[in-house]
């Protein structure tokens, strides 16, 4: 996940779920960064200028989260504590990886049926409403006439402008279109739990931008790709224009506008390895920083020496130079510095936080209590306004369609 993906994704969750004045709502982000001291942690505003910071706070709440979820379906009181309610099989150590890997997901689906997929989510909704205005749309672009430029209905009448002959589709012909008003009319339901409804928004979004992470780490384009989708649908309702914008053409150079060579190359080779190992790649986004800021740095070395042509070799060799530098280290067993950072013991810090979340029964589900910062809150999928987004992905698709024909 490159740096301004991960940017943009912080900024979101923090839009969102972070208010000064929740600091009395226990179980809230910004009670949690009191708790937890961290200073640094500012707010939306302060995601750019003090980036690692607050990643470095969103990840912590979310492993905090997923612990204590994984408690309460355990029944376990302490991380030390042997679960109650669910029978760990005999030797889990001992058997194969797959077997292991089966009993954590079974696990797994059972934090998310019982902590994450609850009553608002209307995603398969969204989805269905965007097939029925996909085909709408392709009726009408069907019955619109290039000699004539008009749209020529089925009755014989012949329309100029779209919002006419969609008009006469409605009044004449009973179709039915989707509006904006009709999408913001839904009001907040007063028998539902916000803070459940909030707890669950949070954890959808902190472990989308975790697994678009690992998708980057491990080089899975149809992760990335998957992934986009639901980001472009956040951008949207945070109304980062230039986000979505990103995303929705990352998405459709690899569905349409480059050939299946192309496509296939631009969807699988968004990372690089630059260390070796399985899960450290990092984003080409990343590589090429990487690779500016050492040429920059050799370029310096030389000061009043540099050329137009030195500056063309340094750029040309930089990366050849790395590349035999790191297997000289290698092959003479030299302990390489300054590429890792030492590892922080968090427990001290989850901890804070599980006896926060279980203070307030956040992961408990009692209709009607909400947070007083987050009173009408609505799930994030929930406030997308689908009518509009729809009206302006297709008016990208006319202008990208424009643009491959010149």
């Amino acid at each position: 996940m490159n740096h301004h993906q991960q940017t943009k994704q912080n900024q979101n969750i923090y839009q969102q779920f972070y208010k000064p004045s929740s600091a009395a709502d226990q179980g809230t982000l910004f009670q949690l960064r009191n708790v937890l001291q961290r200073r640094d942690v500012s707010g939306p505003d302060g995601v750019t200028e003090k980036f690692r910071s607050h990643m470095t706070f969103i990840r912590d709440c979310l492993d905090a989260f997923l612990l204590t979820a994984c408690m309460e379906v355990l029944d376990i009181k302490s991380l030390d504590e042997k679960p109650k309610r669910t029978i760990l099989p005999d030797l889990l150590h001992l058997q194969s990886e797959e077997e292991q890997h089966d009993w954590i997901k079974e696990l797994c689906f059972q934090i998310l049926d019982s902590f994450i997929y609850i009553e608002e989510d209307n995603l398969p909704t969204v989805t269905a409403q965007a097939a029925e205005m996909d085909n709408q749309e392709l009726l009408i672009s069907e019955m619109y006439e290039v000699e004539s430029k008009q749209y020529t209905c089925t009755c014989d009448r012949k329309y100029k402008t779209k919002g006419h002959f969609k008009r006469h589709l409605q009044n004449e012909h009973n179709w039915v279109f989707h509006t904006a008003t009709e999408e913001s009319s839904e009001s907040p339901s007063s028998k539902q739990d916000r803070i459940a409804l909030w707890r669950s928004s949070f954890m959808k979004l902190a472990l989308l931008l975790r697994d678009t992470e690992d998708a980057y780490k491990f080089g899975d384009g149809t992760r990335i790709f998957r992934n986009a989708k639901f980001e472009m649908m956040c951008a949207d309702v945070a109304n980062h224009s230039k986000y979505k914008l990103w995303l929705w053409r990352l998405l459709a150079y690899e569905c349409a506008l480059l050939s299946p060579r192309e496509a296939f190359e631009y969807k699988w080779n968004c990372s690089s390895n630059i260390h070796g190992g399985l899960g450290k790649n990092i984003p080409n986004d990343n590589l090429v920083e990487i690779c500016v800021h050492v040429i920059k740095k050799k370029m310096r070395e030389q000061g009043a020496n540099l050329t137009y042509e030195s500056a063309k070799k340094i750029a040309s060799c930089v990366q050849m130079q790395e590349e035999i530098r790191i297997s000289v280290q290698q092959q003479l067993g030299m302990k390489t510095s300054g590429q890792t950072k030492p590892s922080v013991d968090k427990k001290k810090d989850l901890q804070l936080i599980i006896n926060e979340l279980r203070a307030n029964d956040i992961f408990s589900y009692i209709p009607g209590r909400k947070f007083n910062a987050f009173k009408d809150f609505k799930d994030t999928f929930s406030r997308i306004n689908l009518v509009n987004l729809h009206k302006w992905i297709t008016s990208q698709k006319e202008r990208a369609s424009f643009e491959q024909q010149q």
